[in-house]
């Protein structure tokens, strides 16, 4: 059960990295072109992406949790934790780093959903959505780098 809740948990996070990229693309080139309209796509990508974040969110309290099998690792205080890299990176860093995107990405909704000019629109999902999509890709690095 805990392969398969991760290879979700892994696939999820792919298609994420991959529409985040197409959408960061997308509302940075529209709100460059000044008469792009934020239409159907646009709206599509971000709820995607909002509902791609959830599900990982989700995902990953389950697996960290409930499925966990890193019950090899006793931790009995946060120098324990300091102590096992792996442990805490996935315990303390992953999982505020993918809130904080998930925060931001959720203003950027509230702010886009809220806004009538389509510029206003671009420049708000500019602003929350490749912040969001720059501090997942950050952390993903520094995930590769200490593997």
């Amino acid at each position: 059960m805990y392969k398969i809740i991760l290879d979700i948990h892994i696939w999820t996070s792919i298609l994420f990295v991959v529409i985040s990229l197409v959408l960061t693309f997308r509302v940075t080139r529209g709100y460059i072109i000044k008469k792009e309209k934020y239409g159907k796509t646009c709206i599509y990508l971000e709820n995607s992406f909002i509902l791609l974040l959830y599900l990982g969110l989700i995902l990953g309290f389950v697996l960290y949790f409930f499925l966990e099998p890193a019950n090899k690792y006793v931790v009995h205080s946060m120098a324990d934790v300091n102590r096992i890299l792996a442990l805490r990176f996935w315990s303390i860093e992953h999982f505020s780093v993918m809130l904080f995107a998930l925060i931001l990405a959720q203003i950027g909704k509230i702010f886009t959903a809220k806004s009538i000019s389509h510029r206003f629109k671009f420049k708000y999902a500019m602003i929350y959505y490749d912040w969001a999509t720059l501090v997942t890709l950050v952390s993903l690095g520094f995930f590769l780098m200490n593997r």
